[in-house]
């Protein structure tokens, strides 16, 4: 992991009305590098975020220091002029520069064109995780970023207001998306339980998470507000000397205290057996509870964490794509085994997962 030898330009974004040259960016960015040759060499990164237009890696020389220097650009295409949620969030210079649990790639920019935003930052190098072996870990960083990002939102001048409006969780550019929407999928759970009498009725039974979800978003508008990752996924995740690297934020929103966890645990849930899931979920919540500031109501965050790992698992669970997929492994045995756990969360206390 490398960066430049100087911090950049006082402001982290520009505005360009036309496209130009990446070493023109680059030497906008850094005006130390004003005037000196780049020998940039580039290699394309995979990609499937919404509205990416790409991602690269750039590797050359700091002509001031002569150390090597690695760079990410993305390329975030716009709708109607609109600056992408990702490229807003990087605009909050220092917000996180108190973090210990989480460390997060230096953005040195935002160069905004009236077609795009495009994103600069440190590039990371470290091992892909085991996601059930750093529930702990995650559950320190989620609360340390919840801590810092609402103490940030809470400084906002009111001009401000519009801006983070626009990127609040409940806005209906968000809600509409696939993958809060797990009652679409419920034609599907029909069909298959009149094809495989281990499914029979369960539609009916899945029907009871429509309004438990719509009491525990209505109860989640009222809590405290904070920037909230929302893709905790294994190549979004690093470990380098025992420190754990959090990239990406493709995703972001301006979320309420909980949603972080939700989303790790119903991606979590998603893709292990339930044994797997079970202890790692035990470890999160259990660290979660110890490190989240006093300040914060635990009881309403886990209602928040339970509502988005309700969004995300039964979305993912239901979707005919993870039908199909269980057939083909043969594996609906657990299927059935991850719709029971679900279908005993509407019986339960609200603050359980």
């Amino acid at each position: 992991m490398t960066a430049p030898s100087r911090p950049p330009a006082v402001s982290k974004t520009l505005y360009r009305w036309q496209r130009a040259p990446l070493a023109e960016h680059l030497h906008a960015l850094m005006p130390q590098w004003a005037g000196q040759a780049l020998d940039i060499s580039s290699q394309d990164l995979a990609s499937n975020a919404s509205f990416v237009n790409y991602v690269r890696h750039h590797r050359f020389t700091d002509p001031c220091t002569g150390q090597p220097v690695e760079v990410v650009e993305k390329s975030i295409r716009k709708v109607a002029l609109l600056g992408s949620q990702e490229a807003r969030f990087h605009r909050e210079a220092g917000m996180l520069a108190g973090s210990t649990q989480f460390r997060y790639p230096a953005c040195l920019g935002v160069i905004e064109t009236p077609w795009e935003s495009l994103i600069f930052s440190e590039f990371v190098r470290g091992k892909p995780p085991r996601m059930q072996a750093i529930a702990r870990q995650l559950a320190l960083g989620i609360a340390e970023l919840e801590q810092l990002s609402h103490a940030h939102l809470q400084a906002q001048p009111l001009a401000k207001a519009p801006l983070l409006w626009s990127m609040d969780f409940f806005r209906p550019w968000f809600l509409l998306r696939p993958r809060f929407n797990f009652a679409r999928c419920m034609p599907g759970l029909a069909q298959l339980g009149r094809e495989d009498a281990r499914f029979a009725s369960l539609a009916q039974r899945f029907e009871a998470f429509i309004p438990l979800t719509r009491q525990l978003a209505r109860e989640a508008r009222r809590s405290p507000r904070c920037f909230s990752h929302m893709d905790y996924l294994r190549k979004n995740l690093f470990v380098d000397k025992g420190q754990l690297h959090l990239i990406d934020w493709s995703e972001v929103k301006v979320g309420r205290v909980g949603f972080d966890g939700g989303a790790y645990l119903g991606s979590l849930f998603r893709r292990k057996d339930m044994a797997m899931y079970l202890a790692a979920q035990d470890d999160f919540i259990n660290a979660y509870r110890e490190a989240l500031p006093p300040h914060f109501a635990t009881e309403q965050a886990l209602r928040n964490m339970r509502y988005v790992f309700l969004l995300t698992a039964l979305f993912h669970c239901l979707r005919p794509e993870t039908l199909d997929e269980y057939r083909e492994r043969e594996r609906m045995p657990l299927l059935r085994e991850k719709y029971d756990y679900l279908l005993g969360l509407v019986a339960t206390d609200a603050t359980s997962l």
